[in-house]
């Protein structure tokens, strides 16, 4: 298996490494719809220049790089040796794979502009959003904005037509997908064995956490962004090497910023808890063979003992400059879900999730800082951060 491309990596090495995957190979032995390598380069072609022009430059890579890893993850992901067929591409057929690699390219691109009349007409009121707080606005709109933006993308391509083919439609149905839980999922939506699809799509998304995500040094040293977006790259930090499904089980190797102790213990609970959130899906992979049988970690429990150097910067990002601060920011960063948050998740969902092994987190200190049911402002909740104390 070829490495990875490196983070500058151009148009070119991008699309060579996607047609020569596993994933790709296998989508294109038998192409449905009969172009599909060609529209796959010019939805490549679409993403690169949307990367090349976006001006968020604080968030983590959500372009060709992030996709090549995905694309990466699925095409090496080997089911539990007890089933038949080793790795879990061999068992799709060619439409399947299309739909698979089509749904990654697709799944994601609405990080990558900012375009409010992207938005179905029914969502229109998160247009005045936008001008608030652009970061938060992009990613929590990316989902319903992915494929009027595609369409948009490719509206004057003379393949555009395709945007309407069987394969693409399920495509588009598969990526929206990656944004709920299974059990909110229309099954009606779905052809086939598409559900099960869709469940390796978020799960490899859930896996790609890891540090070869984005490079935080340089994120650290010369980007601005918001606590949220830098908070994601020292997260992608605390997580060493690459994160792969192989044979059904998932090792996971963690480590500490410099300077941080066992006030940091919450924050390796919700990152485990975050990758843990793979369990939920379990029904889904099974339709595909895509089963999981263990997902372990180094440390087992409490913090790790080896240090990241990379985040050595951590405490020079206003609003990080205490070990309480970054904890906040940290837990601020992670879905309601993985902190096992009460307040924001209903509790036949907790119940889920606890039978599925997450940790149930001390959130006292968490909540105050952030103000309770009535929200302390972004500024408040950094001071207070900063202070260790409401």
């Amino acid at each position: 298996m070829r490495p990875l491309p490196d983070n500058d990596l151009s148009l070119r090495d991008a699309s060579d490494f996607i047609f020569e995957s596993a994933l790709g190979r296998r989508a294109l032995l038998n192409p449905n719809p009969a172009s599909l390598a060609v529209f796959l380069r010019d939805v490549i072609t679409s993403i690169h220049r949307l990367t090349v022009s976006c001006h968020l430059p604080e968030f983590t890579d959500h372009g060709l790089h992030h996709l090549c890893s995905l694309v990466d993850r699925v095409s090496r992901w080997s089911s539990p040796r007890n089933q038949q067929l080793c790795n879990v591409v061999d068992g799709l057929d060619p439409t399947e794979c299309a739909v698979l690699l089509l749904a990654i390219l697709f799944h994601d691109i609405g990080m990558l502009s900012q375009r409010p009349e992207d938005l179905p007409q029914e969502q229109a009121q998160w247009d005045s959003m936008g001008l608030r707080d652009v970061p938060n606005w992009v990613r929590a709109t990316h989902i319903p904005r992915m494929q009027p933006l595609v369409r948009r993308l490719l509206e004057e391509n003379p393949l555009s037509g395709l945007l309407n083919d069987p394969t693409v439609l399920r495509a588009f149905c598969v990526a929206q997908s990656h944004g709920s839980w299974p059990w909110q999922w229309t099954r009606s939506h779905f052809q086939g064995r598409d559900a099960g699809l869709a469940a390796m799509l978020a799960v490899a998304d859930l896996l790609d956490e890891d540090s070869n995500r984005c490079d935080t040094v340089t994120l650290l040293r010369h980007r601005l962004g918001s606590h949220h977006n830098c908070a994601h790259w020292i997260r992608h930090g605390l997580t060493h090497g690459r994160v792969l499904v192989e044979a059904g089980e998932i090792h996971v190797e963690l480590r500490r910023p410099p300077d941080s102790d066992a006030q940091m213990e919450s924050v390796y609970k919700a990152l485990r808890n975050h990758y843990r959130l793979s369990r939920l899906y379990l029904q889904e992979l099974g339709q595909v063979n895509a089963g999981i049988l263990n997902i372990s970690f180094s440390p087992a429990s409490g913090c790790p003992t080896e240090v990241g150097l990379e985040l050595s910067d951590w405490s020079r990002l206003q609003g990080f400059g205490t070990q309480s601060a970054l904890a906040f920011h940290l837990l601020n960063s992670f879905m309601p879900e993985a902190l096992m948050d009460a307040s924001r998740v209903e509790t036949s969902i907790l119940s889920r999730l606890q039978s599925n092994s997450l940790e149930t987190i001390d959130l006292q200190d968490f909540h105050r800082i952030r103000g309770g049911v009535e929200l302390h402002s972004y500024d408040e909740q950094s001071f207070f951060a900063l202070l260790g104390q409401p």
